[in-house]
C-alpha cells in the first residue's frame, strides 16, 4: 500500500511539473509576441510624433519670424 501511495505520488508530482514547463513555454512565447507588438506600436507613436512635431516646430518658427517695421 505505501508503495502504490509513493508512486501515485511521483506520477502525480511528474505530470504537474511536465505541465507547468509546458506553460512557461508556451507563456514565454506569448510575452515575446506581445512585447514585439508594443514596440511596433512605439516605433510608429514615435516616428509619427516625430514627424508632426518638425512640422509644427517649422509652422511656428515661419509664424515667429520678425518683420521689419514698415516706414510711415
Amino acid at each position: 500500500m505505501a508503495w502504490t501511495n509513493f508512486i501515485i505520488t511521483l506520477v502525480g508530482v511528474g505530470s504537474i511539473a511536465y505541465l507547468m514547463k509546458s506553460d512557461v513555454r508556451r507563456g514565454s512565447g506569448m510575452l515575446k509576441q506581445n512585447l514585439k507588438t508594443i514596440r511596433g506600436w512605439l516605433e510608429e507613436e514615435g516616428s509619427k510624433a516625430g514627424k508632426s512635431g518638425s512640422e509644427e516646430i517649422k509652422k511656428i518658427s515661419e509664424h515667429s519670424k520678425v518683420k521689419p517695421p514698415k516706414d510711415v
